[in-house]
């Protein structure tokens, strides 16, 4: 299946680039954060995760779709 990952914050810079489009194989929200892990320097970054606009729970699983925009969102700044 297609996704979208769109990249913000702190993120650009270690992915190299604000989106991109990817095949994966897997299926839910948990396998594909311990996949990006593994093949980019993100653990060291903390982020939410926004599936189709909507925040999620880390610690829940969401299954994935095909054409879902997933957005990893570093927290904040700014007053």
């Amino acid at each position: 299946m297609k996704i979208t990952l769109k990249y913000f914050g702190q993120l650009v810079d270690v992915m190299g680039n604000h989106e991109e489009t990817r095949e994966i194989e897997v299926k839910n929200s948990n396998e594909l954060l311990e996949q990006m892990k593994q093949n980019n320097p993100i653990s060291h970054i903390p982020f939410q995760l926004a599936i189709n606009d909507v925040l999620i729970n880390q610690e829940e699983s969401k299954k994935l779709n095909d054409g879902d925009v997933i957005a990893l969102l570093p927290p904040y700044a700014g007053g």
